[in-house]
């Protein structure tokens, strides 16, 4: 269950920092399904890094705040590789320096964290 909680807050906080922050553009004024390729990005690297807890609810504050400090920089260096590789490709997001990717860092991390936090409670398996 958080899995798929997990994806859906990736999913918009990709798509609020985007929104947000000045600094993130398309890289050639292309369609929305550019974001989508960055969300992809996001997903593959935050399935074979996975800094989250395991419940979110019972997380200890120090580690809960361990882990999201290190996941807004692991989403930082993410933001960067997205925009090296849009600009390799030549579409995708650029973004414009690293301030801004430690901004879209911040609200792809909160944003999946708090998405994880709303709902009921998973059931163990």
């Amino acid at each position: 269950m958080y899995q798929r909680r997990r994806i859906l807050g990736t999913y918009l906080g990709v798509g609020l920092a985007a929104a947000l922050l000045p600094g993130i553009s398309p890289v050639d004024d292309g369609p929305f399904w550019q974001t989508i390729l960055a969300c992809i990005g996001f997903l593959i690297v935050n399935q074979v890094i996975h800094t989250y807890p395991s419940s979110i609810r019972t997380a200890p504050p120090v580690a809960l705040l361990a882990l999201a400090a290190v996941g807004i920089v692991q989403d930082s260096l993410v933001w960067l590789l997205v925009s090296w590789l849009s600009g390799q490709m030549g579409s995708g997001l650029h973004v414009d320096g690293f301030l801004t990717a430690l901004l879209g860092g911040a609200i792809t991390r909160v944003t999946t964290l708090a998405v994880m936090a709303l709902g009921p409670r998973p059931e163990p398996a």
